[in-house]
C-alpha cells in the first residue's frame, strides 16, 4: 500500500493539469503523428525525429539539439529522476510539455518497458564541408548499412574509440532512426554524423588527403599491419554484401580481420569494433 501511495504522490507532483495538455486517447492526432515519425519519409518531410528515454534525451540536449515537444507519462516513470527532469524543463518553460495516458504513451512508444519520456526534436543538417577535424582525423565510413541496431552499436564503439566523424554513404537507413538512437544509447548525438553520396565523398577525401582503408576478406594484410595513425577513413560495408567494387577500386589500403574458425567474416558492428580499437591502440602510442 505504501508503494502505491508513494507512486500516486509522485504522479501528482510531476503532473501539472492546470497548465499543460493531457492526452488520454490513443486516437489523438498528436499520438498518431508520433507513430508516423517512426518512418523516414515522415521524419524527412517534417524535419523532426523521435528521441525516447531519459538518457537519450539528455544526450541530445547536451549536444544542443532543439527539442520542440516532450511527452511524458508519470505512470510509467521507473524512478524519481524522470519526474525531476520534467520539473526542471517546466521551470525553463521549454520545450512544450504534454502528458500522455499510459495507453496513449504505449501506442507512441517503440520500446518494451518504456520509461515514460518521449521527445520530438529538430533534425540538424550536417555536411562534409562543415566538419571540424583535427590534423590527423580518424573517420569511419559506413556504406549501404541496413540495420539500425548495427548502426547504433557501431556509434557506441566509435564514440569509445575516439572517432572524429562517422559518414554514412548510400545507406538505406538514416541516423534519426529510433532504433539506431536507442541502440546507441543516445551517443549518436555525441558524434559528428554526416550522410552523403559516394562521388561527393570520394572528392572530399581526395581534397583532404585522407587515406582510404577498406575492410574486405580478400585483403592480403591484417588490420594491425597497416599504419592507422595518419588521416584515415576506415570503410565498412553492408551486412549482406560488404563494400562495393566502387570503393574497393578507390582504396589506398585493404585490410582483413584474422578468422581462425569456419566463419569468413564478422558482424559489421563487431568488425568495426575490432578495427577501430586497433586504430585507437596505435594512436595511443
Amino acid at each position: 500500500m505504501a508503494s502505491t501511495m508513494d507512486k500516486q504522490a509522485a504522479i501528482k507532483k510531476c503532473a501539472d493539469p492546470m497548465n499543460e495538455p493531457y492526452i488520454h486517447s490513443r486516437q489523438n492526432d498528436q499520438v498518431k503523428n508520433l507513430v508516423k515519425l517512426r518512418e523516414r519519409k515522415h521524419r524527412d518531410r517534417q524535419e523532426r525525429f523521435l528521441i525516447e528515454g531519459l538518457r537519450e534525451i539528455r544526450h541530445a540536449l547536451r549536444a544542443e539539439y532543439q527539442i520542440d515537444d516532450l511527452y511524458y507519462c508519470p505512470e510509467l516513470f521507473p524512478g524519481e529522476a524522470h519526474g525531476a527532469f520534467v520539473s526542471e524543463l517546466r521551470k525553463k518553460r521549454k520545450p512544450q510539455l504534454t502528458r500522455l495516458s499510459a495507453e496513449a504513451y504505449r501506442k507512441a512508444s517503440l520500446r518494451e518497458g518504456p520509461d515514460g519520456l518521449l521527445a520530438v526534436a529538430r533534425q540538424q543538417s550536417s555536411t562534409l564541408s562543415q566538419l571540424k577535424l583535427p590534423a590527423e582525423p580518424l573517420l569511419l565510413v559506413l556504406e549501404g548499412l541496413e540495420k539500425p541496431g548495427n548502426l547504433g552499436a557501431i556509434l557506441r564503439t566509435a564514440d569509445g574509440a575516439g572517432v572524429d566523424a562517422v559518414i554514412l554513404v548510400d545507406c538505406v537507413l538514416d541516423r534519426y532512426n529510433p532504433n539506431a538512437i536507442r541502440s546507441s544509447q543516445g551517443l549518436i548525438f555525441a558524434l559528428e554524423v554526416v550522410q552523403t553520396e559516394r562521388e561527393v565523398l570520394r572528392q572530399w577525401l581526395a581534397d583532404q588527403r585522407i587515406t582510404i582503408c577498406a575492410t574486405t576478406p580478400a585483403a592480403r594484410h591484417y588490420h594491425w599491419d597497416v599504419d592507422l595513425r595518419g588521416p584515415t577513413a576506415l570503410f565498412m560495408g553492408s551486412e549482406s554484401d560488404g563494400l562495393s567494387e566502387y570503393w574497393l577500386s578507390h582504396t589506398t589500403e585493404k585490410v582483413r580481420i584474422l578468422m581462425r574458425g569456419q566463419a569468413d567474416s564478422l558482424n559489421v558492428a563487431a568488425a568495426a569494433a575490432v578495427c577501430l580499437y586497433e586504430a585507437a591502440r596505435q594512436r595511443a602510442r
